[in-house]
């Protein structure tokens, strides 16, 4: 049984799943949910050795960030591709999007995988941090700026007493075995005027109602905690942070063929009942999305966040 870490309640059984990424474990993983806080968490003591595993060699960060290509694509897959365009206002991360305070600010980037978000705000003329548990992927970031072993929960020793202008956790919060001291530890590294950049998969879409375990963003068991808008400001809320500005992004990729595909794969892995169509799913959810809220409609939830003002005299 799962225990909410914002309100402390006995948390209910959504679904259970196996790992899509070790098919040959048998283990199912429980995803609990606490309807109060609209937020979800797989149920288990984890220590940062029961995780290890998880992240295979094949996980995506081990590899250098490349340009992504989509293969050909019929007539069909063409228009619903299309039509979820038409409607897309997504926003993909760009340092831009951070107010800068210095000539030239410092990032750091906890959990920054391979080091595609720091060569990003390094282009604009940030200095970059790097904070990584895993090795394969530190030695790929390393080409961008100074990188430290260590994680969201237990952070290096030495950047300690350290302060960032933009401190960056890029689908990294539902990853975290205690998302409370994670978030604890963002606002000690935040400079004074200072902006924390979240992003975490949004658990209030319909595309993770629609395909459940199978959902791309689910992920289970690396992703350990699932947020919504709420449950993440009410969780910010709590670290002494405030949201400054929630936007959602990611609608068009929902219905690109290879990430149809990979969760149809994911679904065979996992042992999850076939019956039915994938691409019927793919067209009723864009029909049940296009005119849809924004909660609702895209994948990813981002915000920004600031020392609460409670917190500034």
């Amino acid at each position: 049984m799962a225990i909410c870490f914002l309100c402390g309640t006995a948390m209910v059984p959504r679904f259970k799943t196996r790992d899509h990424l070790r098919p040959n474990v048998s283990t199912e993983y429980s995803l609990e949910w606490c309807a109060d806080c609209d937020f979800g968490s797989v149920a288990g003591d984890f220590s940062s050795s029961d995780v290890t595993p998880f992240y295979t060699e094949d996980y995506y960060t081990h590899t250098a960030p490349i340009q992504a290509t989509q293969p050909s694509m019929r007539l069909t897959d063409r228009l619903r591709v299309h039509l979820a365009w038409r409607t897309d206002r997504g926003v993909d991360l760009c340092a831009s999007q951070a107010p800068r305070s210095k000539a030239t600010p410092v990032l750091c980037d906890v959990g920054c995988g391979n080091g595609h978000a720091m060569s990003l705000f390094k282009q604009s003329g940030y200095d970059a941090v790097g904070i990584e548990p895993d090795p394969v992927a530190r030695t790929l970031a390393a080409r961008i700026g100074d990188l430290f072993d260590g994680t969201a929960e237990v952070l290096p020793s030495a950047i300690e007493g350290r302060k960032f202008q933009v401190v960056l956790l890029s689908h990294v919060l539902e990853h975290c075995i205690d998302p409370a001291t994670a978030l604890c530890n963002v606002k000690q590294l935040l400079a004074p005027g200072g902006t924390a950049i979240l992003e975490v998969p949004n658990n209030a879409a319909h595309g993770f109602n629609t395909y459940g375990p199978a959902w791309f963003f689910a992920d289970i068991p690396r992703h350990l905690q699932f947020f919504t808008e709420a449950s993440l400001r009410k969780a910010l809320s709590r670290a002494g942070l405030r949201v400054a500005s929630a936007i959602y992004t990611g609608y068009t990729r929902q219905f690109l063929p290879g990430w149809l595909t990979a969760q149809e794969q994911i679904r065979g892995l996992t042992g999850q009942d076939r019956n039915g169509s994938w691409n019927g799913n793919a067209w009723t959810l864009l029909a049940k999305t296009a005119a849809a809220p924004a909660p609702r409609k895209y994948d990813s939830i981002r915000v920004h966040a600031v020392h609460s003002v409670a917190e500034n005299p």
